[in-house]
Order: structure tokens, then C-alpha cells, then sequence
């Protein structure tokens, strides 16, 4: 391995070599990585940032192409040139949980190594296990050795840490949940007795695609149209497979939905603003995740959180408390659950405030961003 003498400065600065793409497009990692650089680091941390955004269309994603390929030259090439000039003491590195995204990723984790920089790794996800489970017992031992090259690991929960106990100590397993400022949503304020009779809105924003729980939302509606008929559902978000969406469309007209459900389609941030604001409850059935945007902006709106044990939502969703923790895949209960809270006005208002506290407690731009260097400290004094 290759070897580099510190600078004078090393010790009063640390140096992060910082990999992670900026939009365009706008996705989960792309968001972590502009809202990390959108202010100074704090005095003792310099980021060297390496942007590995993708700016052609999201279907490239995954796939073996020129571009591809093009693209993984282009980061290796670039961390080499931040290593080889600033001598970075801590390397960061978003890792993938697909297997040609994760080879990629490997050789990014081997370049730091053979310079004998800190490692510190992050998944963006929450289904690394199932990743690793399906891969064959070459690709798990390519997983394993290049992950215990690491000198640290970052998850989004608490719940997420055990995917890496088998390569890392629990110690240098790090959570830094999804957090970020919204100044357009103010603190939820209790709601005249006026006002508690007015149809309930309840909002769901996602990609419209099966796994994100658009569907099993669908198929509850019709239960809950009979026992508040004047309930309304708004989707928002893109249709990514043409398949669900014609069989949604069909569904809709098939059970006479038309007038209680809307399809939005993707919003901007202010019509995003706009949506959750002016909405009563959030439903988000989603059956695969780690920590999603969606949930904190959720939150951050004040608004009750109807979701599934995915990922680690239930470290930010407390059932009973600023939410309820739906069943997958059963839109009879997720139905059952909205009746619930429609039908208690005091209890659906007193989970919104709950909301807007878990927030503020936990998921602000300063909450992320203070427990990302934090780990980025401890990575730089692993032994």
C-alpha cells in the first residue's frame, strides 16, 4: 500500500474527501449531499467534495452501458486526483445496495485503502442484508472483504445497524437519520372546535410505484369513503411504471372514485409546500425503505404519519404517538387505521403536534448535519 507524509496542518484540520452526487436528478442521496455542502463545515472539518451525479435519465440506473462505465472512470479517476493532492485523512464513501452499484462502489473503497486513508462508508437504504442474501458466494465474499476495509459505517437507524455488525465492530456503526430545514412549515397550532368537522385530506407523496404502498392506499379508499364519504385523497409523485398506473386509472373509474381521489402527478417544492400544509394525514404504505425524505417533511408539516415497518420509519413514526405503524400489504387494517383517526378529530390533532416535536427534536439540517461529522471525527481517530 502506498504511503504519504502528513502535512503541518493535519491536526488542526481534518480532511474529508466528500463523494456524493448533487441534482440533478433529485433523489435521497442527491438531497443528503446539497444539504451537507449548502453551509460551511464546522472550523475543524474541510470537505473536499467529488460530485458523482449521473445527470442522464433515472433508467440508466443499473444498467452495464458506456455511460456507466464512463461514469465509474470518471470517480476513480477523481478520488485518485483529491488523494494524490490533499491527502485527504477521511475518505467518504456512499455505498449502493445493488450489485453492479455496489461494484462500482468497491473499487472506490480499494482506491482508499491502497493509500491507507480512513474509510468511512454510508448506505442510503435500509436493505442491505436482503442484497447481500441474494448474491451468490463470490460476490459475498467480495462484499465482505472490501467492507471490512472500512474504518466505519454509517446507517439511517438504529434498527439498520445490525446489516454491518458482521463486518464492522458495533462501535464504528454510526446513525445519522435524514434531516433537513423547512422554514415554509410553522409549528402545528391546536384547531378551533369549529374547524374539527371539515372533510379530512389526506395526502400521499412518493413515487407511484407498487413498493411505495400507492396501491394498498387505493384499495383502502372504498372502505373509508363508506364510513366518511366525504374524505379526499391526493397522490403526488411520478408514475414510473405505465403497467400500475393504468391498472390505478382503471381502479379509480371501476369503484367511482373520481371525486375523492386526485392524481397530482410530480410537484415542485412550493406545490409540495403547499400539499402537505394544507393536508390532515399522511399515509405512506411503502414496504421498502430506509429513512425517507417524505417522512421528515412530513413531520416537519405537523402532520400524523400512516406507514409501514420499513426501513427505519419507526424510529421517527412512534405508533400511537405521532402516528400509527400500519401492517404491509393489508389495505383492510390500513383502512380500519384511517377510520380510526378520521373518526377521532382529537386524537388525529394531537398527533400532529406530536409530529411537528419529533421534528424538532431530531430531524432538523443541524441534527443531520452535526451527527455526519461527528461520525467523520470518530472515523479520523479509529487506530
Amino acid at each position: 500500500m502506498v504511503g504519504h507524509p502528513e502535512t503541518k496542518t493535519s491536526t488542526r484540520t481534518l480532511r474529508i474527501a466528500f463523494l456524493g452526487p448533487t441534482p440533478p436528478p433529485v433523489m435521497g442521496p442527491a438531497i443528503a449531499t446539497s444539504i451537507v455542502l449548502s453551509d460551511a463545515p464546522p472550523p475543524d472539518i474541510r470537505l473536499i467534495h467529488l460530485d458523482t451525479a449521473d445527470r442522464r435519465s433515472l433508467a440508466t440506473l443499473g444498467k452495464i452501458d458506456f455511460g456507466n462505465i464512463w461514469q465509474a472512470i470518471r470517480m476513480y479517476f477523481g478520488l485518485l486526483g483529491i488523494i494524490v493532492r490533499y491527502w485527504p485523512h477521511v475518505v467518504y464513501i456512499p455505498i449502493s445496495q445493488t450489485k453492479i452499484g455496489f461494484l462500482r462502489d468497491s473499487f472506490l473503497i480499494l482506491i482508499a485503502w491502497i493509500f491507507r486513508r480512513k474509510i468511512s462508508l454510508h448506505l442510503r437504504g435500509g436493505n442491505f442484508d436482503d442484497f447481500t442474501s441474494k448474491c451468490g458466494w463470490l460476490m459475498r465474499g467480495w462484499v465482505r472483504f472490501t467492507l471490512r476495509r472500512a474504518h466505519s459505517m454509517i446507517v439511517l437507524g438504529e434498527c439498520l445497524k445490525q446489516q454491518f455488525t458482521p463486518f464492522l465492530a458495533e462501535d464504528r456503526i454510526h446513525v445519522v437519520p435524514n434531516g433537513e430545514d423547512f422554514p415554509e412549515f410553522r409549528p402545528r397550532v391546536e384547531t378551533p372546535p369549529t374547524q374539527t368537522h371539515a372533510p379530512v385530506r389526506v395526502v400521499y407523496l412518493g413515487n407511484m410505484i407498487p413498493l411505495k404502498g400507492p396501491g394498498d392506499l387505493l384499495r383502502a379508499i372504498p372502505d373509508v369513503l363508506r364510513a366518511h364519504p366525504a374524505t379526499h385523497f391526493r397522490f403526488a409523485g411520478s408514475w414510473r411504471n405505465p403497467e400500475f398506473q393504468t391498472w390505478a386509472e382503471t381502479f379509480v373509474a371501476e369503484h367511482k372514485l373520481g371525486n375523492a381521489v386526485e392524481f397530482l402527478g410530480p410537484v415542485d417544492r412550493e406545490t409540495k409546500t403547499n400539499l402537505l400544509a394544507n393536508s390532515d394525514l399522511f399515509v405512506f404504505p411503502s414496504t421498502r425503505e430506509g429513512h425517507p425524505w417524505v417522512i421528515v417533511e412530513a413531520l416537519a408539516a405537523g402532520l400524523p404519519i400512516v406507514s409501514c415497518d420499513a426501513g427505519c420509519i419507526r424510529e421517527c413514526v412512534h405508533n400511537e404517538r405521532n402516528g400509527v405503524i400500519a401492517p404491509m400489504r393489508d389495505p383492510a387494517t390500513l383502512a380500519a387505521i384511517m377510520n380510526d383517526l378520521i373518526g377521532d378529530r382529537e386524537k388525529l390533532e394531537r398527533m400532529a403536534r406530536e409530529s411537528r416535536k419529533v421534528y424538532e427534536e431530531g430531524f432538523t439540517r443541524t441534527h443531520f448535519r452535526g451527527r455526519l461529522f461527528e461520525a467523520m471525527r470518530k472515523t479520523a481517530s479509529v487506530s
